[in-house]
């Protein structure tokens, strides 16, 4: 960098202190956000980028039994009993040793209208989309619009296809159908939860609580007898 350049951007820097040092707080913050944003969004994405790396690397050492989410649900507080529901009563159910993981993320939310949608909900978006596209995404538990969106993408196994004649009669009055966007095929993707009974066993509200298996897995097993766990328990 030339002396030139290099007063110029002491200047600069110093012109912007002035700036702030005159303004309120909350100019300053405004200011700050207006000019700044990008750069502000850039380095939280690159935090993110580097905690999920470093998350995913961890989580490696353990093999992973199943590994869904639920999409905007409500829930009391940070403890709440959907971490003893799926982790310890799943892991019972189906006989799963502890050195092997239940991933279960419930803090994911989701907005599809556009007017409203805001940085943290396209990090979250391409959140999920890089867990599908890795196959780490068993199962979407979720709200008719999140279900819809995806479903309407190919996003679902059709449960036609994956569930033993008996699980299928049981469910069969409840199912929920998606239609897919480029080619008007409809697939049975979901089953609707009762919504009461679903809070009650995890503290998590949800209003019409849809459960879905994505049409990547690699543990359809695991997935389908977590159906059988839901609405057996």
């Amino acid at each position: 960098m030339t002396p030139y350049e290099d007063k110029t951007f002491k200047d600069t820097m110093k012109e912007e202190r002035t700036k702030l040092k005159d303004m309120s707080w909350k100019d300053k913050i405004w200011y700050i956000w207006e000019y700044y944003k990008f750069p502000i969004i850039g380095v939280v994405l690159a935090v993110f980028l580097v905690g999920s790396i470093g998350t995913a690397v961890y989580n490696n050492r353990f093999d992973t039994a199943i590994s869904f989410v639920v999409i905007n649900s409500q829930y009391p507080s940070e403890e709440v009993a959907a971490d003893e529901y799926f982790d310890q009563g799943f892991r019972q159910y189906i006989g799963l040793d502890e050195n092997t993981r239940i991933d279960v993320d419930y803090s994911m939310s989701l907005s599809f209208d556009t007017e409203t949608m805001t940085e943290y909900t396209y990090a979250q978006l391409a959140k999920i989309t890089a867990i599908i596209a890795s196959k780490e995404l068993d199962v979407m538990i979720s709200t008719p619009d999140t279900i819809d969106h995806y479903g309407s993408m190919g996003g679902f196994t059709d449960l036609r296809d994956i569930l033993p004649d008996d699980l299928y009669e049981q469910v069969e009055d409840r199912l929920y159908t998606v239609t897919a966007e480029e080619t008007g095929e409809q697939t049975v993707c979901g089953i609707l939860l009762d919504a009461e009974d679903f809070s009650e066993k995890t503290d998590l509200t949800l209003k019409t609580p849809i459960f879905t298996i994505v049409s990547n897995t690699t543990r359809p097993d695991t997935a389908v007898a977590l159906i059988r766990y839901i609405l057996e328990e």
